[in-house]
């Protein structure tokens, strides 16, 4: 039973690593990264701990053709880590380096436990199957049955969004190999059709299928990271929005009288001014103390301005009044 086991995380990694992503980076779709498998040591007889790896390993690869999600690596993480200290330590060119803060976010987790495996095998052994192992080889009829809960969990919120269980039985084939496989007895792992053709890989990757179809079907809400994501940036255009109109309202100047009908004034791009937009030219009038200081000043409609050519920090524009306008005069948009 543990070398079948072994054979199921064999299989898992197998799929993987021919696996075809359909998923793009920036994709705009959901992503999510499947933790390890659990067991229940009460109702798995000789689970292995390693299983849990290749149940997630089948479950990444199916999702990831399922072009719905785009799934991210929860697996080989120390392996990743490690790549990015390599970097730090000098060992990659400083071009090539990979830097911390790259890796993608995950929107919501896959967990899942296998609560339920049922085994029954009738079978003859047919004594030594490896030359000089002391292995054996036991062949027979099983019965398989499993179930794996599992539950979709917002990764930001801590929240269930979906849960779920897939059982899946299997009458056929069932072998085990009673000894460590290095290199003697063939080729084990996912092009052994002996295993997949078992009873015990047709039940787990039924479940697993199960599992992927009623994903398929399901279509998560909004993650919380994506929500508090959209709320910055909500929060950010209104800061801008309000910081933008603060600037359009603040006063500015004439700086220049070039003729009757053309002026300069202090308002360009940076205040939020556009070409083709209007602006209030307010006369002002000071009274200053005998000493020439301006102890009080009246601002009073004098006319309306044209904005032709905006620059950053001050723009040209055209008057079409009768009056004439002055040098330092108030324009502002109300």
């Amino acid at each position: 039973m543990k070398r079948i086991l072994f054979l199921l995380m064999l299989a898992g990694a197998t799929l993987l690593a021919h696996a075809q992503s359909t998923a793009t980076p920036d994709s705009g779709k959901p992503t999510m990264f499947v933790a390890p498998l659990e067991g229940d040591i009460n109702a798995i007889l000789a689970w292995q701990p390693a299983l849990g790896e290749g149940l997630a390993e089948m479950l990444i690869t199916e999702l990831t053709r399922l072009g719905k999600y785009e799934m991210v690596e929860s697996t080989s993480l120390r392996e990743l880590a490690g790549e990015i200290e390599l970097g730090n330590q000098g060992y990659v060119n400083e071009q090539q380096r990979v830097d911390k803060g790259g890796w993608a976010a995950a929107d919501f987790m896959f967990k899942g436990k296998v609560t339920r495996f049922g085994h029954n095998k009738k079978g003859v052994d047919l004594g030594g199957f490896v030359p000089f192992s002391g292995g054996r080889l036991k062949v027979g009829q099983s019965t398989d049955d499993v179930r794996i809960d599992w539950r979709l969990v917002d990764v930001y919120t801590r929240k269930i969004v979906k849960s779920g269980s897939a059982t899946a039985s299997e009458k056929g084939l069932a072998f085990d190999v009673g000894v460590a496989v290095q290199g003697h007895g063939g080729n084990i792992g996912f092009e052994n059709k002996d295993f997949m053709n078992s009873a015990l890989g047709k039940a787990t990757c039924k479940a697993v299928t199960n599992i992927v179809q009623e994903l398929m079907a399901y279509n998560p809400p909004p993650s919380g990271r994506a929500r508090n994501m959209a709320a910055k940036a909500q929060a950010q255009q209104a800061a801008e929005a309000a910081a933008l109109n603060a600037l359009r309202e603040t006063p500015g100047k004439i700086l220049a009288v070039v003729n009757k009908s053309t002026v300069v004034v202090s308002l360009g791009s940076k205040h939020g001014f556009k070409p083709g937009e209007k602006l209030k030219v307010y006369e002002l009038s000071e009274i200053k103390d005998d000493k020439g200081v301006v102890v009080f000043s009246e601002e009073k409609l004098y006319g309306e301005i044209t904005l032709d050519t905006v620059q950053e920090d001050r723009s040209k524009a055209t008057y079409s009044g009768s009056g004439e306008l002055k040098t330092g005069w108030v324009v502002k948009v109300k």
